[in-house]
């Protein structure tokens, strides 16, 4: 049984396909985090295939691509990008066993996790020097310096400790 666009979502926090409703509901969104236009993305990338369509023009996705789906969401939580996917599927569809891909994906993923995490390493030391530097210069009566806060504006650039631009925290 097809799944429509609208309830698709629902069907990827599920482990059976359920059958199309009339509500149109985008209740499950908000857990899985796949909104129509990603799934319209996925289509014109060739990640999924291009999927019926009902009398009313609404894109029908089977439960292959319910699964289909869930694959590319959990391979994007571990990391992998979606050309990398792509590759582990052609593979899969062709015939061949993509698991070895995977592997060799998977050192590079953790090579490059330990690369950040080295730049957080020193990143970290260079805040920590930092803030007992400024712990020492701390006083209410302190005239700040510098256009701002000298502090802040003498700190070296955070980009030079990491490959990739710095997510902060929330706060």
């Amino acid at each position: 049984m097809a799944v429509s666009r609208w309830n698709l979502n629902e069907n990827l926090n599920s482990t059976k396909t359920l059958p199309g409703k009339s509500e149109k509901s985008w209740r499950g969104r908000s857990t899985v985090g796949i909104g129509v236009q990603t799934l319209h993305y996925y289509e014109r990338i060739g990640l999924l295939p291009k999927p019926q369509r009902s009398s009313a023009n609404y894109r029908l996705y089977s439960p292959e691509v319910v699964r289909r789906v869930r694959f590319i969401r959990k391979a994007q939580i571990l990391g992998f990008k979606l050309a990398e996917i792509k590759q582990i599927l052609e593979l899969k569809s062709h015939g061949h066993p993509p698991c070895h891909r995977v592997v060799q994906l998977g050192e590079k993923h953790l090579q490059e996790v330990d690369k950040r995490l080295a730049g957080l390493q020193d990143y970290r030391s260079a805040v920590a020097k930092s803030l007992s530097a400024w712990r020492k210069q701390d006083s209410p009566k302190r005239k700040c310096a510098g256009e701002f806060c000298d502090l802040i504006e003498q700190f070296p650039d955070p980009a030079i400790y990491f490959t990739k631009p710095f997510d902060p925290l929330p706060d």
